[in-house]
């Protein structure tokens, strides 16, 4: 198959984006973000509409440096503290956090529990569920526990004078006292008490606790419907936090304390007995350490630092001269030049310590240096002057001084190694003579000494734990206290409910962008060039035929034709569009003049047959002799559409011997005749490629203008290949928004190595708005 072919330079790559596409999939697409804009949104404006009031309020607590830093152990404790479930159950049942009062969502004025309550407090076990508290307008009250259900009755709990209670009272496990000013409430005010646990719970997962100052800065944010009460819980929270973290401190501090003192008392005692062990140590046998044995040892170490000297001279010496000897032998064999390798091994020689104060070694060091000097300066341009030469051999000379001096010195230190090795063996001999008490001596100062340390140690660690409790308690205190707030962190309703509205809209969007970016169907010209790399002759809109029922008989057929292509071209959308094929067929740039052509589509569904027919139509209302012949011998259905018989037919014409003549069947279309697909038979493929194939188009050529024949899907069989061999033309029907791209891509590979001229693809069932741009002209 040649090439495929484009016009007017539309050959677009793979890789390019068609933003078309994306557009008009949310043009199309419009209910499905509008009902995720609305499902997304209305439920959060709702939300927003009916949310409580939310204020928040912070306090900031200090804590004071001191000498030594912060006791990380001591900071986790805190945050531990703050964040325990006994640290919340303190806060809870002080400031009683079960009690919510009932506002109606409609009421005017809310009622806050400061307006009811001056105090209010609760055990542990409150009892829990709704409360009316009453006030009948006389200066009275009435405390009632509704019941939990519609059938039970309420019980009475407690009634007197308001202002004659000013004192505490306590009924069902929570104890209260009513404000100074109760006449401005309604007749009856509702409550809820909480279950404690639960109230405890969400207390602890609402406490937010930002660090600051490296550490030194603790703000304490909480969250409530009532102002009032957020600031009460602040505060109380911080307060509670500082008494307790001060106690903890003072606890943890007392305890460290206590156990530097032990240590202290313990390594005391441990120092009184060695002292008075080594008293009467000494009063029994009056000896001290300044004696022999303390001589004899301190000699003993001189001697031996002294041999460790002399031995580390002579190792250093042997070495060095192990390297002068080598490196002379080089020397001889370069021509007898003075190398940089052999003057710093003997200026290292003479750099020893052990020549410092040598006189002799002294000489030869400025002797060298002068040589060396002269030397240099012969050596610069050339190194083989007389003078050079002269110098290198007194240089050498100098040389053989220096390791004639190195070696002396090596035979005087053997001498001294010999006589510290003999004195260090007197000096032990002189040692093990030595009475053993001598020893016990030294062990038991030594002992005395080490417990003489650990005593500083210890005193000196019970003087900082000492100083560090006394200002202990001092670090930690409130800084800022909080403030009941003016307005509420979510007073911007109507901002919220617009953002929630926007983020429905763009979810909306973008699940369109996704399911049309997961489509991979193809949909338009451009998916069809940019994916299949062929040309698109012509876009047939989308037709409706809800209404007209099953394709079963010439009547319904010609209901079809004047809905498709109207016998008085009349310009309907869909008529233009098959005479703009049409047109676009009969003068392609690909082939010559086509009288033969076949139509196959990608899969069964894409409307081959029905295109095949209006197109046959199309051309016939040209004046151009035309056969149309259903070549679908497995589910053929033109004998339907046209009305003819289905037998005789194609493959009656392919297995016998029947006159061409006895196959075509006029239809009610001028210039149309149609061969119908005939009955089954179990080896199409091979017939349509047979003789008898070739000798029905020889004949059929002769006697008609167009040839359109209609082939299987190629997803069902190859018979629209075999058949495009035979033909002057291909057209490939692809249904839009079902033929799968990759498929498409599959079946076209089929007609890569075989002699057929596919010359482009009809793409159908396309929406109005993506199909031809003059169709809209007619406003249908």
């Amino acid at each position: 198959m040649d090439d495929f072919y484009f016009d007017e330079e539309e050959n677009h790559s793979e890789g390019s984006f068609d933003f078309t596409r994306y557009w008009k999939a949310i043009i199309n697409k419009w209910w499905l973000w509008s009902a995720t804009t609305l499902i997304v949104s209305v439920p959060w404006v709702l939300y927003v509409k009916k949310e409580k009031p939310v204020y928040e309020t912070t306090a900031v607590i200090q804590f004071q440096t001191y000498s030594g830093g912060i006791d990380p152990t001591l900071f986790d404790l805190r945050n531990q503290k703050l964040m325990s479930r006994t640290f919340a159950e303190e806060i809870v049942r002080e400031l009683g956090l079960v009690l919510e009062i009932d506002n109606d969502d409609d009421a005017e004025k809310r009622i806050f529990r400061q307006d009811v309550f001056s105090f209010f407090s609760t055990s542990e076990n409150p009892v829990t569920g709704k409360y009316s508290l009453r006030f009948p307008g006389n200066g009275t009250f009435a405390l009632y526990k509704l019941p939990d259900d519609d059938d039970g009755r309420e019980e009475k709990l407690l009634d007197g004078q308001v202002f004659g209670s000013r004192d505490t009272l306590e009924v069902n496990g929570f104890y209260f006292s009513f404000s100074d000013d109760v006449s401005a409430l309604p007749r009856e005010v509702n409550f809820t008490i909480h279950n404690f646990r639960r109230t405890v719970q969400a207390f602890r997962e609402r406490i937010r606790v930002n660090y600051g100052g490296a550490g030194t800065i603790m703000e304490v944010t909480l969250q409530d419907n009532d102002p009032y009460l957020a600031s009460r819980k602040t505060n109380k929270l911080a307060e509670i936090f500082v008494r307790e973290s001060k106690a903890s401190d003072t606890s943890i501090t007392s305890k460290r304390l206590s156990i530097y003192e032990e240590r202290l008392q313990r390594a005391e005692k441990n120092l009184k007995e060695s002292s008075d062990e080594l008293k009467r140590f000494r009063d029994r046998y009056g000896i001290d350490l300044d004696s022999q044995y303390k001589r004899h040892s301190e000699e003993l170490k001189e001697a031996e630092d002294e041999l460790e000297t002399y031995e580390e001279f002579n190792a250093a010496l042997n070495n060095l001269l192990k390297q002068a000897k080598s490196e002379a032998a080089h020397a001889d064999e370069g021509g007898g030049q003075i190398s940089d390798e052999q003057r710093t091994i003997y200026n290292q020689i003479l750099g020893l310590k052990i020549f410092e104060d040598n006189v002799s070694a002294s000489l030869l060091r400025t002797r060298i240096a002068k040589l060396e000097e002269d030397y240099d300066k012969k050596t610069v341009n050339t190194k083989f002057s007389e003078k050079a030469i002269e110098l290198a051999g007194k240089l050498r000379k100098e040389y053989a001084d220096v390791r004639a001096l190195a070696q002396k010195t090596i035979r005087e230190n053997n001498v001294e190694i010999r006589k510290l090795r003999a004195k260090i063996r007197k000096i032990k001999s002189s040692l093990k003579q030595q009475p053993a008490v001598l020893a016990q001596l030294d062990e038991l100062e030594r002992k005395n000494e080490t417990l003489q340390d650990l005593y500083q140690a210890a005193l000196s660690d019970y003087e900082n734990a000492r100083l560090s409790t006394e200002g202990e308690t001092q670090k930690i205190t409130i800084l800022d206290r909080a403030l009941p707030p003016d307005l509420p962190v979510n007073s911007n309703k109507k901002t919220r409910a617009a953002i929630g509205v926007i983020a429905g809209f763009m979810l909306g969007i973008i699940i369109t962008l996704g399911i049309e970016f997961l489509d991979k169907s193809l949909k338009t010209v451009e998916d069809v060039r940019r994916n299949l790399r062929i040309n698109v002759l012509g876009t047939i809109p989308e037709i409706d035929f809800s209404e007209i029922g099953d394709v079963q008989d010439q009547e319904k057929a010609k209901i079809i034709d004047n809905q498709i292509v109207t016998h008085d071209y009349s310009p309907t959308p869909i008529g233009e569009a098959y005479r703009s094929l049409r047109t676009s067929i009969m003068f392609s740039k690909s082939v010559g003049r086509i009288q033969s052509l076949v139509i196959t589509s990608m899969a069964p569904g894409d409307g081959k047959s029905f295109t095949a027919a209006n197109l046959a139509i199309t051309m016939a209302q040209q004046k151009s002799n035309t056969l149309l012949v259903d070549t679908d011998l497995r589910r053929g259905v033109l004998h339907n559409t046209f009305g003819v018989p289905k037998e005789p037919g194609f493959s009656t014409y392919l297995t016998s011997n029947l006159p061409v003549a006895e196959i075509i069947n006029e239809t009610h279309i001028p210039n149309l005749s149609v061969v119908s697909c005939g009955a089954l038979i179990p080896n199409p493929s091979e017939l349509l490629g047979s003789h008898q194939m070739k000798r029905f188009l020889d004949e059929v050529r002769r006697r008609f203008d167009l040839i359109i024949f209609d082939t299987p899907p190629l997803n069902a069989a190859t018979d629209a290949v075999v058949v495009g061999t035979q033909v002057d033309a291909t057209v490939i029907v692809v249904r839009a928004g079902k033929t799968h791209r990759d498929m498409a891509r599959q079946k076209m590979e089929l007609y890569q190595h075989v002699p057929a001229k596919v010359i482009g693809v009809i793409l159908n069932g396309v929406s109005t708005d993506l199909a031809h741009e003059g169709y809209s002209y007619y406003q249908y």
